[in-house]
């Protein structure tokens, strides 16, 4: 059994029917029985695995939530407990995940908060790999997760919405919006473990968006996200071989690219240009079109997705985008270009543990012919790789120099 992934795919959809059933106010508590019952599995079931192992663990823990509850009202009894007593609702699924998205993006708690928040308690993101997917270092995102647990508890805040007023469901949706976007984005290309890719991740997001997009909270943006989502989405088969290799752009087999999901993607972000506002989900959208669009690698619009770097990084000026830019710059313009781009964003804070920015010099020193150079970045990008087959990657780029 392997109870890594049995956390990923059950414990989100635990943690959000419980925080129904009990409030999501008790999202600390909740987090730590959930927590409980998996460990009460992992000494409990050997090879005995139950036959529907998620119902098990759903009943130990909203027992260990009754205990908790229970223990708690002895020491101040100020709680009520007939809903102790209650037949526990049947979950809702990506419903209630949804509204758990809600819940954390709260209007008392400040955005990247709420998106710690959002994929510690619904994505089952361990502290470390909220850590490199944020990119603050392990102590801030603790912090951050206290202290958006505390706000539920003082605010009393409940899985039911049906209390908020348009207005403060509406002003939670950047929130959802972001969740989701870094949700599909450490599916589509994780930060650590043995595998590059977890298409289910990437499908819950894409999942959860559309139920947001069918809902009356659907807008433009939603629609550019979605674009986004399947236009990268119809790509995922050709990014990793049967061994689970990663394969470059420019040796995918674009034959293997989902044309319906590309369809599909192109009609979100044809709905996406309803009104006037351009947000970086549609650029970002726009750049995913251009590569799905392609027909081969050498009719990749690269000056097109540079000009599209270009208006991003004038809405999101992030060291992250700058690095994205200059890669494009050197695919368009030639290594050196590229090169020049890069060099800026060598000593950068944020990039500094970044392998991606270390390889794509290797790349382009390796291509104007410096090998020397292109080893020694090369090195370095291997020394910060996070993933089994990022560093499988590197070490054949190495050893073909």
């Amino acid at each position: 059994m392997d109870f890594d992934a049995l956390y990923r795919q059950q414990a989100p959809a635990i943690t959000a029917s419980l925080a129904k059933a009990f409030g999501a106010r008790r999202l600390d508590l909740i987090e730590g029985a959930v927590q409980e019952a998996f460990v009460s599995a992992i000494e409990s079931w050997d090879s005995d695995v139950p036959e529907r192992p998620g119902a098990w663990l759903l009943v130990a823990a909203r027992r260990r939530v009754i205990d908790a509850i229970r223990r708690a009202t002895w020491i101040a009894p100020s709680e009520c407990l007939d809903e102790l007593e209650a037949p526990a609702a049947k979950p809702d699924g990506d419903e209630d995940l949804l509204k758990m998205m809600f819940v954390c993006c709260h209007p008392a708690i400040p955005l990247e908060s709420a998106l710690a928040l959002s994929l510690r308690t619904l994505c089952g993101f361990p502290v470390p790999a909220l850590s490199r997917a944020l990119r603050l270092d392990e102590a801030a995102v603790e912090k951050r997760l206290t202290r958006a647990r505390q706000v539920l508890r003082e605010e009393h805040a409940e899985l039911d919405l049906d209390g908020d007023t348009e207005d403060e469901l509406s002003g939670r949706i950047d929130g959802v919006l972001r969740t989701l976007y870094v949700l599909f984005l450490e599916g589509y290309s994780a930060h650590a473990g043995d595998v590059q890719i977890d298409e289910d991740l990437c499908h819950t997001a894409i999942r959860l968006n559309a139920m947001l997009l069918a809902s009356r909270f659907a807008t433009p943006r939603g629609h550019a996200l979605q674009a986004l989502f399947l236009l990268n989405a119809a790509r995922l088969s050709s990014r990793v071989d049967p061994a689970g290799n990663l394969v470059p752009l420019d040796r995918q087999d674009r034959a293997c690219w989902d044309r319906a999901l590309i369809a599909e993607g192109m009609e979100h972000l044809g709905r996406a240009a309803a009104g006037n506002a351009v947000s970086p989900f549609h650029l970002e959208a726009g750049i995913a079109a251009c590569h799905a669009l392609a027909a081969t690698y050498a009719a990749t619009d690269w000056p097109q997705i540079v000009a599209l770097y270009d208006q991003l990084l004038a809405l999101t000026p992030s060291p992250i985008i700058r690095l994205q830019r200059a890669i494009a710059v050197g695919r368009a313009q030639g290594a050196r270009a590229g090169l020049r781009a890069l060099e800026v964003l060598v000593g950068n804070d944020r990039l500094q543990n970044d392998p991606v920015l270390a390889a794509a010099i290797g790349e382009l020193e390796a291509q104007r012919g410096d090998v020397r150079a292109a080893r020694a970045s090369y090195r370095r990008a291997l020394e910060l790789a996070g993933t089994a087959p990022e560093r499988r990657f590197l070490e054949e780029r190495l050893a073909a120099l």
